[in-house]
């Protein structure tokens, strides 16, 4: 967390942009969450946890994360975006239920193995990879 901290805060700078303890306990709050995020629920919890902290700040805040490498946002629907932490070197791939929403993570050696083949074959170098399947979980499929 702390190198993310560092790097952010540089990042900022070199933007000339504030460093804000609101910028900075959103990058903890994502960094301290284990799953995906919508602004709207990390605005509930940071105001469970009695901090304020406004809905522009934290669209803001998530957008300056996902343009400086840190956080990752997905598109969930038409309209619903999550972001969850960029991990350097743990790659994974996304199956979304259409039904209930709810993002499955997965990670596959020989689909990984397949992408980096083509780009070869192509004569290609990728700068950003990223794959979501969306169809119905288990449960949703015996709700049907």
């Amino acid at each position: 967390m702390k190198r993310a901290e560092k790097f952010f805060v540089q990042y900022l700078r070199d933007n000339n942009l504030k460093v804000t303890k609101e910028r900075l306990m959103l990058l903890e709050e994502l960094f301290n969450s284990t799953g995906h995020l919508d602004a709207d629920s990390l605005l509930f919890q940071l105001r469970n946890q009695g901090k304020r902290v406004s809905r522009a700040t934290i669209y803001r805040t998530l957008d300056l994360l996902v343009q400086c490498g840190l956080a990752r946002k997905s598109r969930l629907g038409r309209e619903h975006y999550v972001y969850e932490r960029v991990t350097p070197g743990k790659r994974h791939d996304h199956m979304v239920c259409t039904g209930c929403g709810r993002i499955i993570e997965f990670y596959d050696s020989d689909l990984d193995e397949r992408q980096r083949q083509v780009c070869l074959e192509h004569n290609f170098r990728p700068s950003f990879y990223s794959l979501q399947i969306q169809g119905l979980c288990a449960e949703c499929q015996r709700n049907e």
